[in-house]
């Protein structure tokens, strides 16, 4: 029974690899998580695969091959996975560096600018967030009424919660102001766009089916029945066959037919 139920692992096993593509590889795990998450909720069946081969372990994700564009379909609509944001982790990273004045300037603003895109990004509704900061150079000549004005620019793309967005407009300028040295909020540009709804539905092939206690979609199940059938009949035919060649190895003819073996008497 252990044999059995092994082959027939490994049958399902080798079938469903053939049948499932490689929808997104060097995934972090949030994102990976995401990912599986949002496609299970939409009728899709999909794989989570760790992959230790690296410094630090990444994950894919897998779809049946019907589903493939649905599932990208809708990880467009959901803007997923998302950009990697380098915020003020980029000074550790070339810590050994020694940077001109311009290019530590350009590395501060780039981690301003990571620090509010990463942290308006993690806000339930939120898709995609993208904050541009602009910090004009000043001097000790500059006269304070010519003192140049920071600026803020952030483009949110959201979901809404209910009838509302996530975040308002004033919720988020009064967040970029106090996140960024010598903002105001009235400096702060905000640009809300709300998303299409999604569109990607399963196929009626990928939903999942229980077939000999595992689970598999639909069309997969429809393959394996036939296969397994198959099996059954080949074990059945040389079941059958080895049961024949043992009734005529035992039967009154064939042990008549074999040749008497000779004695003293005979002699």
């Amino acid at each position: 029974m252990n044999t059995r139920r092994l082959v027939v692992a490994g049958v399902l096993a080798l079938f469903v690899s053939g049948c499932s593509v490689e929808l997104h590889h060097g995934l972090t795990e949030e994102d990976a998580n995401d990912i599986y998450v949002l496609l299970q909720e939409n009728g899709i069946n999909a794989t989570k695969i760790l992959d230790n081969s690296g410094n630090e372990p990444t994950f894919t994700i897998t779809v049946s091959k019907q589903d493939a564009s649905a599932a990208a379909r809708l990880l467009k609509e959901y803007s997923l996975p998302r950009p990697k944001i380098v915020g003020l982790e980029s000074f550790r990273m070339n810590a050994g560096m020694i940077p001109t004045e311009t290019e530590e300037r350009a590395k501060f603003l780039e981690a301003m600018q990571g620090e509010v895109t990463k942290a308006l990004n993690k806000i339930d509704g939120v898709l995609e967030a993208k904050a541009i900061v602009m910090i004009p150079e000043q001097n000790d000549l500059t006269q304070p009424e010519a003192k140049p004005v920071n600026t803020a620019s952030v483009l949110v793309k959201y979901r809404p919660i209910g009838e509302r967005p996530p975040l308002t407009e004033k919720e988020i300028k009064a967040f970029v102001a106090k996140s960024l040295p010598d903002m105001k909020e009235e400096n702060v540009a905000v640009i809300l766009s709300q998303a299409l709804p999604p569109q990607a539905v399963a196929s009626p092939e990928s939903q999942l089916k229980d077939v000999l206690g595992f689970r598999m979609t639909a069309a997969s199940a429809n393959t394996f029945r036939i296969v397994v059938v198959v099996a059954v009949l080949l074990f059945l035919t040389v079941s059958a066959f080895a049961v024949m060649q043992t009734l005529r190895s035992g039967s009154p003819q064939a042990t008549s037919s074999r040749p008497r073996r000779r004695t003293a008497a005979d002699s």
